[in-house]
């Protein structure tokens, strides 16, 4: 999975006052459906939309379709006034099936998603939907940037291409335009998001790249001082690449890479295009300059053919590549692509080696966690008591913090999937 797909898989915002809640977008899916979400959010505070909820919906798993048609339902149940309009991947897709769901009132493309016009035909004036100022984006802390959008690769369990289109790089000067903008906001942290972001500027010929794109931002925004990168497809992880990554200290220490599986065969007949032995190489070459890079990664588990020498291929090189933070998803097969052709592997087997994974990753995890102790790290914090470290590893602090404020911090345990420890003085 690129980083379209990534990162979420349920709805990151169901906001209605029949269930206490208060924001009239609901976003399924990836961090680019989050951010692309905002957007719409303000688009509709903006209009003043009022009656209506906008789904943008993902369709990367079946169990992500399903949780959407329970949404829908639900929602026409408990608002049976309400307007749904739907948006992103799966009503792109299947737009006839949607279309004809009780409460559905239209579909708006991928395409004009993002074209405020499109929602002027729902202004009305019917009771409001109410909307807020809550959530990770709203609260200042971590800005999503989107710098690309589509795909140029093929990869045979994926219909995110056929959902977005070929890679659209964004112009480095209208990125530098919105970061500025995020910054002015308040946003202490920036990502760089899209479907593919490793992918950016190869289509053009214009010799922009990731790489450049990076210095160029830190270059000409010397205030930003914290610049994330999502998810990185492995084949992309050049020396240009790598050199920014080890070298500029504002660029965060958090790698999170597209592996998908750690078997040659399967990566193969995924259309993947990079092996393990290149993961390897990749994360070593970085840890040998950046020791304090920390490595996440997404992985399908019971992909079409995958033996269990297979996976356990895949165990392997999560142990040997470092990885620490790991999303782990069992095979979905999906419509119209080419694995949805190949034989299956049982879904029993796919569950049981998803929890056997997952078992494996907080392991992974808490070796990770164990090298923090008794150590300071600079944290940002997302709420009175959680916060991430610079490196992305979850920390739950035993004094209050202030959202968007950073920290030194002493870590002096860990629980679960969280450092535990005490703030020693506010940064900045």
């Amino acid at each position: 999975m690129l980083d379209g797909e990534k990162g979420f898989s349920a709805a990151q915002t169901t906001r209605l006052p029949s269930t206490g809640m208060d924001d009239n977008v609901i976003s399924f899916g990836c961090r680019l459906n989050a951010c692309e979400s905002e957007i719409i959010y303000d688009f509709a505070r903006e209009l003043g939309l009022k009656n209506v909820i906008i789904i943008n919906t993902c369709a990367v798993t079946a169990e992500a379709e399903r949780k959407l048609r329970q949404t829908i339902r639900k929602l026409h149940q408990e608002n049976s006034d309400v307007k749904i309009i739907l948006t992103g991947c799966a009503a792109e897709l299947n737009p006839d099936f949607y279309i004809q769901m009780d409460g559905v009132a239209g579909i708006i493309s991928n395409k004009m998603k993002l074209s405020r016009d499109e929602y002027l035909k729902y202004v009305s004036n019917g009771p409001s939907v109410r909307t807020g100022e809550n959530g990770t984006y709203r609260g200042k802390v971590r800005g999503f940037l989107q710098i690309q959008n589509g795909c140029d690769h093929r990869c045979t369990y994926c219909v995110v291409r056929l959902a977005r289109g070929s890679n659209v790089s964004f112009s480095r000067d209208d990125i530098l335009a919105q970061a500025k903008k995020l910054l002015g906001k308040g946003y202490r942290e920036i990502v760089l998001t899209g479907v593919n972001v490793s992918s950016y500027g190869r289509e053009g010929g214009s010799g922009d790249n990731l790489a450049s794109l990076v210095m160029y931002l830190l270059q000409n925004i010397p205030e930003l001082q914290r610049l994330r990168l999502s998810s990185l497809d492995p084949a992309d992880l050049d020396d240009e690449l790598i050199r920014v990554i080890t070298q500029e200290e504002r660029l965060l220490p958090h790698i999170h890479e597209s592996i998908q599986s750690g078997d040659d065969m399967i990566l193969k007949r995924m259309m993947r295009r990079h092996s393990s032995v290149q993961v390897m190489e990749i994360n070593e070459k970085i840890l040998s300059r950046r020791p304090e890079v920390v490595f996440g990664a997404d992985v399908i588990v019971g992909f079409p053919t995958e033996t269990d020498a297979m996976f356990e291929n895949t165990k392997r090189l999560m142990e040997k590549a470092k990885i620490s933070l790991l999303h782990v998803f069992p095979f979905s097969s999906r419509p119209g692509t080419p694995a949805a052709g190949m034989p299956m592997v049982d879904k029993k087997i796919r569950l049981a080696r998803a929890t056997d994974l997952r078992n494996l990753a907080q392991k992974l995890l808490m070796r990770k966690m164990q090298e923090f102790i008794g150590k300071n790290v600079t944290i940002l914090a997302e709420s009175e008591y959680i916060a991430k470290t610079n490196s992305f590893l979850q920390v739950k602090s035993k004094k209050k913090l202030i959202a968007g404020q950073e920290y030194l911090f002493h870590c002096e345990g860990h629980e679960k999937r969280c450092i535990i420890g005490n703030p020693i003085e506010i940064n900045r």
